[in-house]
């Protein structure tokens, strides 16, 4: 079955519609003043309301199974930079999780459970919450004040949530710094390299997927690894990948050469779908493909 995004944002926001909103947000533990800066407004969005708050942005949140958004305004004096505090309540940490794949692009360890901090803004995820504190401006005092409010967060929050484990079959050697993405809808497949321009493999909320970049940039691959209820899905997903790439791939052809000159290869490990894109080289092609292999068997 092929959705859209829309569709699937709809159904999940089916599933989720009787899950009991969280009494208690890590915003209410904000203050309403401190240092120079003042409360001026509270944030509270469900589910599809998000909309109404990032229109075209909104599409992100959902297709991980946003619960809630809140948050708090701030004004500081003198015309200080304006501050938001945005806390994204998702339905597991793994969901927080990767809305933070989306959102990073180098891995610190400063708040939460992963950060990335500019003097404008910082995002960490926590649990099952994604956390974005901003500034429309920089200076002293506003890099001071996102600082202390995500500190305040991060301690509000008072538990940790699990990494997927679909992460730890990654192989470390030749992975870009946070250079994967975790998901469940199939948009998310081309987000750093095009494979189809639809659900060629059946990705859906019932499957774990990462799509991870190795090597240097002038000279890529893409490994992609799939999670399935059954072998039966992960085998037929990873038929129509070869039908799709390379046709006369089989067990004594696993790796073909492809007419742009890069290499690609396809293959399943009982209910794991593997495969590898824009390889430079059958050696660099081969070497992932082993080395992704003997993790899947050890874990």
């Amino acid at each position: 079955m092929c959705l859209n995004l829309t569709s699937f944002i709809f159904l999940l926001t089916m599933c989720y519609a009787d899950l009991p909103a969280q009494e208690k947000s890590p915003v209410d533990n904000l203050p309403e003043r401190f240092m120079t800066y003042h409360a001026t407004g509270k944030l509270n969005y469900a589910g599809q309301e998000l909309y109404d708050y990032i229109n075209g942005g909104a599409e992100l949140y959902l297709s991980y199974g946003l619960v809630r958004m809140t948050g708090c305004k701030y004004a500081g004096d003198n015309n200080l930079p304006l501050i938001t505090v945005e806390v994204y309540e998702m339905t597991s940490a793994p969901n927080a999780f990767g809305v933070y794949t989306q959102s990073r692009d180098r891995e610190e360890q400063d708040y939460g459970q992963g950060s990335q901090s500019f003097p404008d803004f910082i995002l960490f995820w926590k649990d099952r919450y994604f956390v974005v504190v901003s500034a429309q401006g920089v200076t002293p005092d506003s890099g001071a004040a996102i600082r202390y409010l995500a500190g305040l967060i991060d301690k509000s929050i008072p538990g940790t949530g699990e990494t997927p484990a679909i992460v730890r079959y990654l192989p470390e050697e030749g992975l870009s710094p946070a250079g994967f993405l975790y998901f469940h809808h199939y948009i998310w497949l081309n987000a750093y390299f095009f494979i189809a321009d639809y659900n060629i493999i059946d990705i859906n909320e019932q499957t774990d997927a990462v799509l991870a970049k190795y090597g240097d940039a002038d000279a890529r691959s893409y490994l992609l690894l799939v999670e399935y209820p059954d072998e039966t899905k992960a085998a037929e997903a990873c038929a129509h990948l070869r039908e799709k790439y390379a046709p006369e791939l089989n067990t004594g052809n696993p790796f073909v050469e492809l007419e742009d000159g890069t290499w690609f290869t396809a293959w399943t490990q009982k209910n794991k779908l593997r495969a590898i894109f824009n390889g430079n080289s059958r050696e660099q092609t081969e070497k992932l493909y082993k080395a992704t292999i003997t993790i899947t068997k050890n874990q």
